[in-house]
């Protein structure tokens, strides 16, 4: 079924702006705005999805972090469509009003297959860019790797799906190893240790503590398996089949560790880029956050979006 704008969830000033400056009619020249975010629903699998749209030009994805919904992302959103992308952001099953998917859907295969279904019912194809944070660039990963011909280029931001947690001379210790507490120890640490906390904890609080309240059981089951999240085959898989792949971390980030990123980006063959920030930078600093997503698009290769399946392709 079709997306449609729900006009009375439209943001302040949420309407688009024109494409340049207004052309002079004698009076005082507007000042220029961005486009802003608009709320609009759309249907999935006969259940009503949230999700935020701006921009236009080649079509881009964005996918929310943990315990989030899109709007905390509504600045770095922006920063991505400034770039001259159309993005659409929907909140994803167990989050933000989205339904949970049936038990057996429950991985991050369901996930990714879910994300397809989704673009298919606003009416999204070919995608320029597929950019995901924490949990969502784990989903980003896994609709990627289901669907690799239709995308041309990735971007995970401190993303999980590599399952090392720490490094220890001698040992390994797997995230599965990493104590439940532990990540929620880091959560709030990571938080307050921003510099720009101010900025950030009204935004994170106002879409975390709704989901906490709303669905606690399903925040923590989507915590389990994330727990579990080994993605690294795919990442490199995708790399193979020639989509471009860009690895962001940033250098406080105690949720993700440094050696999760590391895994990362070799599995992409890439260096990878290291910013200045805790685990939610991007909210913090979204203009940097668009500058990377001009440099993904930026270095997507020509054509990788409609590429053959893999399976045809191995045909």
């Amino acid at each position: 079924m079709g997306a449609h704008t729900d006009m009375g969830e439209l943001a302040a000033g949420a309407a688009v702006a024109p494409s340049g400056p207004p052309a002079a009619t004698g009076s005082p020249p507007l000042a220029y705005q961005e486009p802003r975010v608009a709320w609009k629903k759309t249907t999935v699998d006969g259940h009503t999805v949230r999700y935020g749209e701006v921009g236009s030009g080649p079509s881009a994805l964005f996918l929310h972090g943990w315990g989030l919904r899109p709007n905390a992302y509504a600045r770095p959103i922006e920063s991505m469509a400034a770039a001259g992308c159309r993005v659409v952001a929907p909140a994803l099953p167990g989050f933000g009003g989205t339904p949970e998917l049936p038990i057996e859907e429950r991985t991050f295969v369901g996930y990714g297959a879910w994300v397809a279904r989704f673009l298919d019912s606003v009416g999204m194809g070919d995608m320029a860019l597929v950019a995901g944070h924490s949990f969502g660039g784990g989903v980003s990963t896994a609709f990627v790797h289901y669907q690799p011909w239709r995308v041309a280029s990735l971007m995970l931001v401190n993303a999980i799906g590599s399952p090392t947690w720490a490094l220890f001379p001698n040992e390994v210790r797997t995230m599965v190893q990493r104590p439940f507490w532990d990540w929620g120890r880091h959560f709030g640490g990571d938080i307050l240790n921003s510099p720009r906390t101010l900025r950030v904890l009204p935004t994170l609080v106002e879409d975390f503590v709704p989901n906490l309240l709303g669905n606690p059981l399903g925040m923590f089951r989507t915590g389990e398996f994330i727990r579990r999240a080994d993605l690294v085959a795919e990442v490199r898989a995708i790399a193979e089949h020639g989509v471009s792949v860009s690895v962001v971390w940033s250098d406080r980030d105690r949720l993700v560790p440094r050696s999760a990123f590391d895994e990362l980006r070799r599995a992409a063959g890439v260096e990878g880029v290291v910013v200045e920030g805790a685990h939610a930078w991007l909210i913090a600093e979204p203009t940097e956050f668009g500058e990377l997503a001009i440099s993904a698009l930026v270095d997507a290769r020509p054509g990788s979006s409609t590429a053959r399946p893999m399976a045809a392709a191995a045909s």
